[in-house]
Formats: C-alpha cells, sequence, structure tokens
C-alpha cells in the first residue's frame, strides 16, 4: 500500500529550501507483514528502507516546480513476498506519476539474489533467506532503482559478500529487468489516465 501526499505549502524561512519542494518518505512493515512478527514501531530497518527510498525517487521528481511544498510518500508494507524495497520503488513512482506529480522519468526497481553460482531474479521471502551454497563467497542480494527513458541508476543497495565482476553482472541483470518491466507500467499508468480523463463532450 502507498500513499502519496502533496504538494502542500511549508513554512520555512531559509530562501534556499523554498525555491524547491522536498520530498520525505516513510516505510514501515505492518506487525503480520513477515513470519515473525513484528511491531509497529519503526525500527532500524525501516528506517534504512525509508531513506533508501528517498534517495532513489528524489532524482526523477521535478521539486523546482514545487516551491514552498513538500511531498510525502507513505509505504506501508502489508505482506513482505519478497524483493520489498524494489517492489515499494516501482509502487512508489507509480502512485506520484498516478497523483500528477511532475516528473523526469520513472523510478523503476529490480533485486537478485546470489547463492553460488547460481542467481534468481526478483527473489521470494524465503530465496531471499535461504542459503544453500557452503562457502561464504557470492551470498548477497543487490537491489537497484533504475530511470529508463534517462538510461539512470538513482539507487543502489546490496548485501552479503560479493565479487566484483558478480556485483556488476547483477547490476546489468537489474538494469534489463527494469527494461522489461517498464512497458507494463506504462500500460498500466495510461490506463489509469484514461479512466480519470472525462468523457468526451458530444457536439
Amino acid at each position: 500500500m502507498c500513499c502519496v501526499y502533496g504538494p502542500r505549502e511549508t513554512e520555512r524561512k531559509d530562501e534556499t529550501d523554498m525555491k524547491c519542494g522536498r520530498l520525505t518518505t516513510d516505510m514501515r512493515f505492518a506487525p503480520f507483514s513477515c513470519p515473525e512478527r513484528g511491531s509497529w514501531i519503526q525500527g532500524s530497518q525501516d528506517k534504512d528502507l525509508s531513506l533508501m527510498l528517498h534517495e532513489s525517487l528524489q532524482p526523477a521528481l521535478c521539486l523546482h516546480k514545487y516551491p514552498r511544498s513538500q511531498i510525502e510518500v507513505n509505504v506501508m508494507v502489508l505482506e513482505n513476498s519478497g524483493s520489498v524495497l524494489a517492489h515499494a520503488v516501482t509502487c512508489a513512482s507509480l502512485a506520484l506519476a498516478d497523483a500528477g506529480i511532475e516528473m523526469y522519468d520513472l523510478v523503476l526497481g529490480c533485486s537478485i539474489r546470489q547463492d553460488g553460482a547460481s542467481y534468481v531474479v526478483d527473489p521470494s521471502y524465503e530465496e531471499e533467506n535461504s542459503c544453500s551454497s557452503a562457502s561464504g563467497e557470492n551470498q548477497g542480494g543487490l537491489s537497484v532503482a533504475f530511470l529508463p527513458s534517462l538510461n539512470q541508476i538513482s539507487g543502489l543497495q546490496s548485501d552479503g559478500e560479493m565479487a566484483e565482476e558478480t556485483l556488476t553482472a547483477g547490476v546489468r541483470t537489474c538494469i534489463e529487468g527494469c527494461y522489461k518491466l517498464y512497458p507494463v507500467i506504462q500500460q498500466a499508468l495510461a490506463k489509469a489516465v484514461r479512466r480519470a480523463a472525462p468523457p468526451p463532450s458530444e457536439s
């Protein structure tokens, strides 16, 4: 579930801040979203993901179009089925575009899970937390936020121990996944615009 609030005016006295808007992001997990029941209180993982979500979305927003304003993105994960950061980036970007916020490009997320010599694209929760390789090498995950039209990476998050060539190949794979997802997202956004548009007037 993703909500976008804004733009709304803020009271800030610093003239440099008043010339462009500000993006705030908040990402939380519902207590029942993971197999291990959590708390409603925002933990360190939630704060880290909120920061990564902010860093991924900010380069795509035309914040200079919204002076003295604040755009709020709130993500509540109701069911963590894996690749949660990549999915949150894509959903938040789509929600911003659907809300009419001016953007340079959509931001799409894709993630992989490396396990020894093999890797999985868009891993499930079980695949993210499983480890079948006996050695500790090439054990990790990677999430990429990508702007397809601009061909730019706006966010990258990795964990675990991965070789340099493995990490490079993983980034390429994530970018390819984003390019494959792009037309699907465009179609969904176009459908939403057509539904919201007023019917043509009969002359």
